[in-house]
């Protein structure tokens, strides 16, 4: 029976020496090589609010002031959520449906106030202030400065 055994690990032995040569002979194992993926950018920039609404199929509000750039995100292959980035910093989301579209989370909730029949919630993050209302089956976000307050009341008239 102590030869089967000594018979079994010498061969035991054997496999493993085999099973590294390779490995100790400087091979290298092949990294993997997978096919390419082509990914849509799901934001689309537009040129004016107008062309933004198209795309949206409802009405955006804007602020008075100069804008960056209109953006409209794609999900599913469909245009769901217009941007606009204004010159100043600020960024205004609208979408239709509830929930938070500011891409802050994390927030710290620091007051709420009535602005007509809409409950606008202010937050801050960090240095950041932003505002989250829905209105009329709409959800938006603004984030801001010193001017906020005023600035959600603008869009809200």
């Amino acid at each position: 029976m102590k030869k089967v055994y000594k018979v079994l690990t010498i061969a035991a032995c054997i496999c493993v020496i085999a099973g590294c040569a390779p490995a100790a002979a400087g091979e290298k194992a092949q990294a993997p090589q997978p096919e390419s993926v082509k990914v849509v950018n799901p934001l689309m920039t537009v040129s004016s609010v107008e062309e933004m609404e198209k795309y949206l199929d409802f009405s955006v509000p804007v602020l008075d002031k100069e804008a960056e750039s209109y953006i409209v995100l794609v999900i599913d292959g469909y245009p769901q959520n217009g941007r606009i980035r204004y010159a100043d910093g600020n960024t205004f989301n609208m979408k239709y449906g509830s929930g938070d579209v500011s891409g802050i989370y994390g927030g710290t909730l620091e007051k709420t106030e009535e602005v007509g029949a809409v409950t606008v919630s202010y937050y801050t993050y960090d240095a950041t202030r932003y505002a989250l209302w829905e209105q009329d089956g709409f959800t938006h976000s603004l984030t801001g400065g010193e001017n906020l307050e005023e600035e959600v009341k603008s869009l809200l008239k």
